[in-house]
């Protein structure tokens, strides 16, 4: 109970009757068919209702048609009351005890918390204890919501193709891991095979001999056939422990090449599922997006990587206001003309996992002398780049 509002009470008590679409002020009207319902809704009101529609009308023709008929009691807005009713009866379920402007409004501001708008906004706007003070609050903070979220979803939209291409990477690189996996492993088990058939064919020849040579014991030319055989078995003993030696060493190849797979694997997850939170967060109505920092017009260096990244890396530098300059460490880029990239350059990078240790020294060295921020970065990822730059920004 509200005991400092008995008016918003006595009101309530004479008239318990919630108000009907077409009675709202009609400034609601966007915001109730915009913020409650989706396009396909208000495609099936459409059909329902009967209202005719050019073939190609878009999604904004439908909002416009229905806000726009919302004031009238019509078939059209009977529909779309039944349907706003039975979709968010729990939240006018929840509000129909109350009667005061304080606990409304204390409902409001859960709502905004647990990020349910939509039905608390339909349930609040109808109930016959609003006030227009409260009525003007949430109408004002559910339209500026609405400019807050697309904001946000342009930015985080700009991020989809950088969080995809290195998730195309990724994937790229585990199909080759995989596929020299699997070929090795074939490999090790034909030479298996055929040792052990090369075994089992001597083990018979030497049974056989044996025999010959308990029948006919005093023959000489059985002694040095088996003598020969023997000689023969001793050199195959020491080259089946050599290939077996050999199988070790691939084996632990193949177990190396297996750890660098699950590597792929945890990257390749870790990209998609930052992806899966950054599409989550485009459907919030509220802006939980970070801002990409502002470089200013400084020249950013980034040594080693992968090339295949280097045009995305690009993007994401130009896209923060700032000159990428790249330079991959010795590969293909001539090393006489490192210190030259690093001429002027505000901060520099340089990912760890794809550069030589040379390169890598050498850059530090020449960040120390000329007092340049230096900045190792754990993976090539278009992400560690972003954390990195982020970081230096804080500084």
């Amino acid at each position: 109970m509200c005991p400092e509002n008995e008016k918003t009470r006595q009101i309530f008590r004479s008239n318990r009757r919630r108000r009907k679409l077409w009675e709202l002020e009609d400034r609601h009207h966007c915001p109730v068919i915009g913020t409650c319902l989706n396009i396909d809704d208000l495609k099936r009101v459409v059909r329902q209702s009967g209202v005719k529609m050019e073939s190609n009308a878009s999604d904004f023709d439908y909002h416009v048609t229905l806000a726009h008929a919302a004031g009238d009691k019509t078939r059209v807005t009977k529909n779309l009351q039944k349907m706003l009713d039975k979709r968010f009866n729990r939240h006018i379920k929840k509000l129909s005890k109350v009667n005061c402007e304080g606990a409304l409004a204390a409902h409001w501001e859960q709502a905004l918390a647990d990020d349910e708008i939509p039905g608390m906004f339909w349930a609040l706007v109808t109930h016959p204890a609003t006030t227009k003070t409260l009525s003007n609050r949430v109408y004002g903070e559910v339209h500026m919501l609405s400019h807050l979220s697309g904001r946000s979803h342009r930015k985080a939209l700009a991020r989809i193709p950088l969080l995809e291409a290195e998730r195309d990477s990724l994937e790229e690189t585990h199909k080759k891991h995989r596929t020299i996996s699997e070929q090795q492993l074939a490999e090790r088990d034909r030479r298996i095979d055929e040792l052990e058939r090369l075994v089992t064919k001597l083990r018979q020849e030497l049974a056989a001999e044996r025999r010959v040579e308990q029948a006919n014991p005093e023959s000489s030319a059985l002694q040095d056939a088996l003598d020969r055989q023997q000689r023969s078995n001793e050199w195959l003993t020491k080259n089946l422990a050599t290939t077996r030696q050999e199988l070790d060493q691939q084996s632990d190849r193949v177990r190396a090449m297996k750890e660098l797979l699950q590597e792929s694997r945890e990257q390749l997850s870790a990209s998609e599922k930052n992806l899966a939170q950054l599409m989550e967060r485009l459907s919030h109505d509220r802006m939980q997006t970070t801002s990409l920092p502002d470089l200013a017009g400084r020249k950013v260096v980034y040594i080693g990587g992968r090339r295949s990244l280097a045009p995305h890396l690009r993007s994401l530098v130009e896209g923060c206001q700032g000159d990428f300059i790249h330079h991959d460490g010795g590969v293909e880029d001539n090393r006489a003309n490192l210190d030259s990239k690093l001429a002027g350059a505000d901060m520099v990078f340089c990912p760890v996992d794809c550069v030589s240790h040379d390169a890598c020294l050498r850059v530090k060295r020449c960040c120390k002398r000329t007092n340049t921020t230096f900045v190792p970065l754990q993976s090539s990822g278009i992400s560690s780049l972003l954390n990195g730059l982020q970081e230096v920004i804080k500084q």
